[in-house]
C-alpha cells in the first residue's frame, strides 16, 4: 500500500541493456541512454525489465547494471530494478541486493514458468514484502508470465504493505480503467503499453506510464509525452500518440523486440548496442526496413532536411 510511501509518477522509461558484439554488458553505451534520457525528460529510470533483456543476465550482472544506472542518475530521479525470479527466497534475496546497489524499489512479476495461482501469487508478495521491506512496483505483464492479474486480485495485492505501485500492461485499455478503479487509491496505477495509450492513461487518472520504445527511438517528442496529457494539450498530446502508434506498429513488423528497437537506435546514433543470444541483431533487410520507418516519420536527419 502506498500511504506515503514514495511519490513516483510521470514518464518512466524501461531501457534498453547494450551488450557489445561478443556478449558483454556494455557499460558506455548503457550509461549514455540512461544520461540521454534523463536531459530529454525521464522521469525515472527502470532497469532490468523486459525491455533490458533481464531474462538474459546473471544476478551480479544485474547489480552491475543498478550501480551503474545509480551512478549515473544520482539523487535526480526513481531508480526501478527487476528482479523477478521463480522461488520466492531467490526473489527476496535478488531484491534485497538490488535495494543495496542502489534501486529506490524493484520491479515484480508473478514467478514465469510456474504458472501460480492467486492464492499464490498473494502468498508470494507478501513474503517478498516482509522479507524486503522496501518499495514493490508490481508488473502485470501477461504475455511474458500467461498469468493476467485481475483488477479484483489487483485490489488485494494492494493492499500488501510494500506494494506501492504497479504497472498494468494487460492488452486491453478496459482492464487499466478497471485497475484505477479497483485499487488506484491505495497504489499508483502506471499504465504499460504507452505507445499506444500513454496520453489516454495520464488523463484518465494514471499518474504516469512505464514507456520503452517511443521514448528511446524518438526521445524529447516521446518522453514529453506525460507533460502534455498533465498539461492538457490535447492536440498536441493527440499528435505525439499517434506518431509514437505508428512507429510502435511498423516496429512490430520487423525482427524481434527489442533487437528492433537497438537496431532503430543505432540508426540514429543512439545506444541501443548489439543483443545477447538467443535473440540475434537485425540483418541488413531488416534494418533497411527500420531505417525506412525512420525515415517516412521523419526521425533521421535526411528524412528531417527534406
Amino acid at each position: 500500500m502506498n500511504d506515503g510511501k514514495v511519490d513516483w509518477h510521470g514518464n518512466i522509461v524501461a531501457v534498453a541493456t547494450p551488450f557489445t558484439q561478443d556478449g558483454a554488458l556494455d557499460e558506455v553505451r548503457f550509461k549514455a541512454n540512461i544520461a540521454q534520457l534523463l536531459d530529454e525528460g525521464a522521469d525515472g529510470i527502470a532497469v532490468c525489465g523486459c525491455t533490458g533483456e533481464a531474462w538474459a543476465l546473471d544476478p551480479e550482472e544485474r547489480m552491475q547494471l543498478f550501480r551503474w544506472a545509480r551512478a549515473v542518475i544520482g539523487p535526480k530521479v526513481p531508480l526501478i530494478g527487476g528482479t523477478t525470479a521463480i522461488r520466492t527466497d531467490r526473489t527476496i534475496a535478488l531484491s534485497r541486493a538490488a535495494i543495496e546497489a542502489g534501486c529506490d524499489g524493484v520491479l515484480l512479476m508473478p514467478p514465469y514458468y510456474a504458472v501460480i495461482g492467486p492464492r499464490e501469487i498473494k502468498a508470494h508478495l507478501e513474503a517478498v514484502s516482509t522479507g524486503l521491506r522496501a518499495p514493490i512496483f508490481l508488473y502485470n505483464m501477461p504475455k511474458r508470465t500467461s498469468i493476467n492479474m485481475s483488477p479484483a486480485l489487483l485490489a488485494e495485492l494492494a493492499r500488501i504493505e510494500w506494494v506501492v505501485a504497479l504497472k498494468q500492461s494487460s492488452n486491453d485499455f478496459n482492464e487499466l480503467e478497471a485497475t484505477l478503479d479497483a485499487c488506484g487509491e491505495r497504489i499508483s496505477v502506471f499504465a504499460g503499453h504507452s505507445a499506444e495509450r500513454g496520453f489516454a492513461a495520464v488523463m484518465l487518472g494514471c499518474p504516469g506510464f512505464v514507456s520503452s520504445l517511443e521514448a528511446q527511438v524518438m526521445g524529447r517528442e516521446a518522453i514529453a509525452l506525460y507533460a502534455l496529457a498533465r498539461a492538457g494539450r490535447v492536440e498536441e498530446g493527440r499528435r505525439v500518440q499517434q506518431r509514437c502508434i505508428a512507429l510502435d506498429k511498423a516496429m512490430r513488423q520487423v525482427g524481434t523486440f527489442p533487437a528492433n528497437m537497438k537496431s532503430a537506435m543505432n540508426l540514429l546514433g543512439r545506444h541501443g548496442g548489439h543483443c545477447r543470444s538467443p535473440l540475434l541483431d537485425l540483418d541488413a533487410a531488416e534494418t533497411t526496413r527500420v531505417a525506412a520507418i525512420l525515415d517516412g516519420l521523419g526521425l533521421t536527419p535526411r528524412a528531417a532536411a527534406a
